[in-house]
């Protein structure tokens, strides 16, 4: 199985390295697969991503756990405009709400 074989490879490289070393690619499960993948894999890593998943699963799992992360501007911007054809600028990112972010503050509240 090529995502198997995929997740492996990152897993080697240290990707995953806040979770157990027993961590498998069941364990981890599609989506933080590709939200590992998206932040830390190589050109190569994704472009292999995008042909193993559908773009819009893959545009789902970025939009709800990457795009409004701050620290990711230029990551984003890369990614939405070479894999999703978005027409954006660095600002967009910007202007975004970080969604798990707002979430932390109403439960630390």
């Amino acid at each position: 199985m090529q995502k198997e074989k995929l997740f492996n490879k990152l897993k080697q490289k240290g990707i995953f390295w806040s979770y157990s070393k027993e961590l498998t690619y069941e364990k981890a499960g599609d989506k933080l697969f590709i939200e590992y993948l998206l932040k830390y894999g190589d050109f190569d890593d994704l472009i292999l991503a995008f042909e193993l998943y559908p773009r819009e699963y893959i545009k789902g799992v970025w939009k709800e756990t990457l795009k409004d992360d701050k620290r990711f501007i230029k990551l984003n911007l890369m990614i939405a405009r070479l894999f999703f054809g978005m027409d954006v600028e660095s600002s967009y990112f910007k202007e975004v709400k970080n969604a798990r972010l707002e979430k932390l503050k109403m439960f630390a509240s």
